[in-house]
């Protein structure tokens, strides 16, 4: 039986990271070998279609994607799952996290839109003036983004919202708020889908994250559970590992709350060659 390979991205695909490539060549050679073997990929992230269209050139085969923690999939070139976040349930969350924890921005994609930034607080000229820095050196993985809070109110009432991100800031101590509040929203909000990846909230529709995504792709497709091999970084795949555990793997240089959820470790994506392509048994777990 032909495999599927379910891959995040950002830590995961993208790693290392080039400036001029978004992908390593030794990670697009494996992807190629594993397509042309008759297996099919997906790759599973909570970017924008706006910018996971791009890696067609790179990639140079056919794969499938699932975007915004899969509120889009796309199969075969066509929109298979097409979600968005009810405007009331939206407008309820950012009313408890403006009330009570009141983020420093919030980054939202809709429809028209890869990135609104929506400044929570009146954020000094200097720190805007850093992230422009920080988003120039970017490189390949740059998505646009617009600094905007009326057009971010408007958005919300009138086109479709795949995913909110909610920024508290930088620091060790911010990772910590992050997994907090991930919880907190699980509870209070169960209309809204909340996970955490390193120092931002990434909220969505109810049950879209990366394992009813993956779950729905497979059932649509005709793809035994057995057959998927997943692999992530962070705390958005954690899902993915709990569902899909008999083949689950993270990236070594994952945070040990994440590591923990993956069945096995490998140092980069096409390191899963020997595994998956070439039957090698699993030595570590």
């Amino acid at each position: 039986m032909n495999k599927l390979l379910a891959v995040d991205l950002d830590g995961t695909l993208f790693y290392p990271r080039g400036k001029k490539r978004c992908i390593s060549k030794k990670n697009v050679k494996f992807l190629q070998d594993f397509i042309d073997a008759g297996n099919k990929v997906v790759l599973v992230t909570s970017r924008s279609t706006q910018f996971t269209d791009k890696l067609k050139e790179e990639i140079n085969r056919d794969y499938d994607i699932m975007n915004c923690t899969s509120t889009q999939i796309f199969s075969n070139g066509k929109c298979i799952r097409n979600e968005s976040m009810n405007p009331d349930d939206l407008k309820e969350v950012l009313n408890f996290l403006d009330k009570e924890h009141r983020p420093l921005a919030y980054l939202m994609t809709s429809k028209d839109y890869p990135c609104i930034i929506k400044q929570n607080v009146r954020i000094p000229k200097f720190f805007l003036w850093i992230y422009k820095i920080y988003w120039h050196f970017q490189f390949c993985y740059r998505e646009p983004y617009v600094l905007d809070n009326e057009l971010f109110a408007s958005e919300i009432e009138n086109n479709p919202i795949y995913k909110l991100m909610v920024f508290f800031g930088l620091g060790r101590n911010k990772k910590k708020v992050t997994r907090e509040l991930n919880k907190l929203l699980r509870e209070k909000h169960p209309n809204i889908e909340s996970s955490w990846t390193l120092i931002v909230n990434e909220l969505t529709p109810k049950d879209c994250n990366k394992a009813t995504g993956l779950e729905y792709y497979c059932k649509y497709n005709g793809i035994d559970k057995k057959d998927v091999i997943v692999i992530g970084d962070s705390g958005n795949d954690i899902s993915m590992f709990n569902k899909f555990h008999e083949n689950s793997y993270v990236m070594a240089h994952a945070y040990p709350s994440v590591k923990k959820y993956a069945k096995y470790i490998v140092t980069r994506v096409f390191k899963l060659r020997k595994y998956v392509l070439e039957g090698e048994t699993n030595k570590h777990e």
